[in-house]
């Protein structure tokens, strides 16, 4: 599996302030009852010893074992001014609108 991170979400990432022991990660969040969706969200939080390292374009991205199994095939993270990050796979997009959140301080 291959990640890329564009010019335009490299020059986004770089205006966050990245604590200590944390970096950018892409995570799943599972929803439904009789049908499921996985929408995905993307934070500033520590690393776990699941997680998978992509780097590309001088920059870091992390993602969690939950997103890796059910996302196969090449990821592209792009941001677009006003909307936000996208996450794009060849067959679909994945998630657009996506923020930063911090989920530590």
């Amino acid at each position: 599996m291959k990640f890329t991170i564009t010019d335009q979400a490299k020059k986004k990432l770089k205006t966050y302030d990245l604590p200590e022991d944390a970096s950018f990660k892409i995570t799943s969040i599972f929803s439904g009852g009789c049908s499921y969706t996985y929408n995905y969200e993307f934070v500033l939080d520590h690393i776990q010893a699941d997680d998978t390292k992509f780097e590309d374009n001088g920059m870091t991205i992390y993602l969690d074992a939950l997103t890796l199994k059910h996302i196969n095939e090449d990821l592209k993270l792009d941001h677009v001014d006003g909307t936000g990050f996208r996450l794009i796979g060849p067959s679909q997009i994945y998630s657009f609108h996506l923020n930063v959140k911090r989920k530590i301080q």
